[in-house]
């Protein structure tokens, strides 16, 4: 699988949040339909007017490893007067090494599985001869113009996984 090396900047999110698992497919199942609550509800109408881009992200991060728990945040990347609305929350992330993965490009009815069939190979094919391991840092989805179905017939969007090489402690 193709990727790229690259170090991003520490940078803030303001966003809406859930609680899930990754266990027995249940964040396959509650991510998707947040992102469609947060579609249908125009939730996204509320940050923009707040963000530096365009670009939506979805961050994985706060993870409890015994439960299988995580925190499943859906936002954009914050201007430096945003003022956080109701129901969302503001987070920090530092600057980061990662490995970024592009999905294979796919029509809007396969897109979502697009996206979980690459986390699969991330995690179940990349990472074992990779020479990386997995860095204790948030994981996100980063969906800009590639992937808005009313510009383009195929979708794509960037998995960027916080690394740090095998031999680092």
């Amino acid at each position: 699988m193709q990727h790229q090396l690259i170090h991003k900047p520490a940078f803030t999110i303001v966003g809406y949040s859930i609680r899930t698992q990754n266990v027995d497919g249940q964040n396959n199942r509650d991510i998707p339909a947040f992102w469609q609550r947060y579609m249908q509800e125009k939730l996204g109408a509320n940050l923009h007017g707040l963000a530096v881009s365009t670009a939506e992200y979805g961050i994985c991060d706060d993870f409890d490893m015994e439960t299988g728990e995580f925190s499943y945040v859906i936002g954009v990347e914050a201007g430096p007067d945003a003022v956080v609305p109701d129901g969302a929350i503001m987070r920090s992330y530092p600057e980061q090494l990662y490995a970024v993965f592009t999905t294979p490009k796919a029509g809007p009815d396969k897109f979502t599985e697009a996206i979980q069939n690459t986390w699969a190979v991330i995690f179940g094919e990349w990472f074992p001869g990779s020479g990386y391991r997995h860095a204790p840092a948030a994981e996100f989805e980063y969906y800009d113009e590639r992937c808005w179905s009313d510009r383009n017939e195929l979708l794509e969007m960037d998995i960027y996984i916080p690394v740090q090489e095998l031999s680092e402690p």
